[in-house]
């Protein structure tokens, strides 16, 4: 029986066996389930904390302290599944009328967050001597959709497998301090969950650890996050594909045959589903009953992701390099910095 690694970015590092057998999820789900109940149990300890926070710190310490059996592998590594269907799940509690209230001011913090990542990245990674490619990839997952966006507009711009691996890793370190430093930079402040909500959608890069930071708030700047990550989420395609245009006129990389093609390839599938429960909602097709069970299902969607991120979070595999962390260092800065500064005059 072959046993093969997993080194997909954002999944932990474990051997598992190839055949398909449904009951090998079952160990690592419920290490999952333990992990991300613990993490409830101890937030009721501490006050004015949400269990976010603990579910992603322990899933983290047993990551890097314990090896972890193979067994574990396979399970722990569908929280990504569990965070779309939470997302998907979260539709049916946010009607369109809601999604959209969101609204210009939204959008237009969106965009400009996209513009301001990628032209800081591209900058920066000159000022430090690296590659072009590199720049725009750390610019595409700050930006938009981090490790997701980046593994996107690699084969896209045909970047080096290197720079690749620098991207990964920067967004990494980074997706794993915003979890905690944020919530904690947001109270001190004094933000309200209105404007923490948007914040944290504007300025974390992966969507498990933007969803993550905004519940660690509270569950309405959770809600917010989401929302305006999805927005983001949902521009990867076009952006990639510019990337892809721009890269083709000057003769570095193929040309792109079909754009539609392109785009539909690169879109996150998921807000479709989630859209689509929206506008269930907003056509009342769900009793109250039914949104509580929904509302239910997708909260422990979401505890299996948060601990699935603390699972991930293996400090061995976050090597930038020092000058790719600078940049990204610059980047991310630079971001939260602006878009902290934008949702406090805007967001009201």
């Amino acid at each position: 029986m072959s046993v093969r690694e997993v080194t997909a970015p954002g999944r932990i590092g474990l051997p598992v066996r190839s055949p398909t057998n449904p009951l090998r999820y079952i160990p690592g789900l419920v290490a999952l389930l333990i992990v991300g109940y613990a993490g409830k149990i101890v937030a009721g300890y501490v006050p004015h904390t949400e269990y976010v926070i603990f579910a992603v710190a322990i899933g983290m310490v047993i990551s890097n302290t314990i090896p972890l059996p193979r067994a574990l592998a396979p399970g722990i590594n569908t929280y990504e599944l569990w965070l779309k269907t939470g997302i998907v799940l979260m539709g049916a509690n946010l009607t369109l009328q809601n999604v959209g209230k969101i609204g210009v001011v939204g959008i237009v913090m969106v965009a400009l967050e996209i513009l301001i990542s990628i032209a800081a990245a591209r900058y920066l990674a000159r000022l430090f001597g690296l590659s072009d490619k590199l720049g725009s990839l750390i610019g595409v997952g700050v930006g938009i959709c981090g490790v997701s966006a980046i593994i996107g507009a690699s084969g896209a711009i045909q970047a080096e497998e290197e720079d690749s691996g620098y991207a990964i890793a920067t967004i990494l370190i980074f997706g794993a301090v915003m979890v905690f430093l944020e919530p904690l930079l947001g109270h001190l402040l004094g933000l309200s969950d209105q404007v923490f909500g948007y914040w944290a959608g504007l300025s974390v890069d992966n969507t498990a650890e933007t969803i993550a930071t905004g519940f660690a708030y509270s569950e309405l700047a959770g809600k917010l996050a989401t929302v305006i990550k999805l927005a983001r989420n949902s521009l990867m395609g076009l952006v990639i594909l510019g990337f892809a245009l721009a890269y083709a006129r000057q003769g570095l990389t193929a040309k792109v045959e079909n754009r539609a093609r392109f785009l539909w390839q690169r879109f996150p599938k998921f807000l479709l589903g989630f859209l689509g429960m929206s506008l269930l909602a907003s056509l009342s097709f769900f009793s109250p009953g039914e949104l509580k069970v929904i509302g239910a299902l997708s909260k422990w969607a979401f505890l299996l992701t948060f601990a699935g991120v603390g699972f991930a979070t293996q400090f061995s595999k976050m090597r930038a390099g020092v000058r790719p962390f600078l940049v990204g260092l610059g980047v991310e800065a630079t971001v939260t910095a602006i878009t902290l500064g934008m949702t406090m005059m805007m967001v009201r």
